[in-house]
């Protein structure tokens, strides 16, 4: 099965730290790497999050998660995907699924 979602990576400090705060909608994903947990303060739609390990294993999905939330660390994560919950279906993800991520260095998020 295949999902084709375009994927912004978040690299810095600062752009991890702000992630999706603030903005009105997105059409992307953002992939956190090393990173166990996450907020949703100050964003305005609901995610979908999907934790992986190492090998890109899904190890947890969370879906529709409303803003000013908090998830807290999952064991065996290393990654942490972020999805806007309008933008795709994950209903045939499931966990142990492996996901194949193609990282494009355009798709860095940079702030």
């Amino acid at each position: 099965m295949e999902i084709n979602i375009e994927i912004k990576v978040a690299k810095t400090f600062f752009s991890k730290f702000l992630g999706f705060m603030f903005k009105k909608d997105a059409n992307y994903a953002l992939l956190f790497k090393n990173c166990k947990s996450i907020h949703t303060f100050f964003m305005r739609f609901n995610l979908d999050i999907i934790f992986l390990d190492k090998e890109n294993k899904v190890v947890k999905i969370v879906k529709n998660i409303r803003p000013f939330r908090i998830i807290l660390p999952v064991k065996n994560s290393f990654s942490i995907l972020e999805i806007p919950s309008n933008i795709a279906e994950l209903k045939d993800i499931m966990i142990s699924d492996i996901l194949l991520i193609n990282e494009i260095s355009k798709n860095q998020i940079k702030r």
